[in-house]
């Protein structure tokens, strides 16, 4: 599955995709993933100009309210993991309650 990470300090945020081994989102759609890396700037990038590899992460989801959800497996072509400012967590853009 393609992730695109808008959470510029993960660790595994390499031009706004992700590649950690397998992303995990739990209740509340947050990314489980997401580890701070405190060497990487908070400053968003133009991520659109710099050119991306395609990823294909395993990704598991525990959110039972996700339309996506299909026995903890995402079924969506690809998600958008965002920063919420609010609670510093990463959250899944993608999800959409049934």
């Amino acid at each position: 599955m393609n992730i695109r990470c808008r959470k510029i300090n993960c660790k595994f945020n390499h031009a706004g995709s992700c590649h950690a081994h397998e992303v995990r989102v739990c209740r509340g759609a947050i990314c489980e993933t997401y580890q701070k890396d405190p060497k990487k700037v908070n400053v968003e990038l133009a991520t659109e100009l710099t050119p991306t590899k395609p990823n294909n992460v395993p990704l598991s989801c525990t959110v039972g309210a996700c339309l996506y959800n299909h026995d903890c497996r995402c079924a969506a072509n690809g998600i958008a993991v965002v920063d919420n400012e609010e609670n510093n967590q990463a959250d899944c853009a993608t999800f959409i309650e049934r």
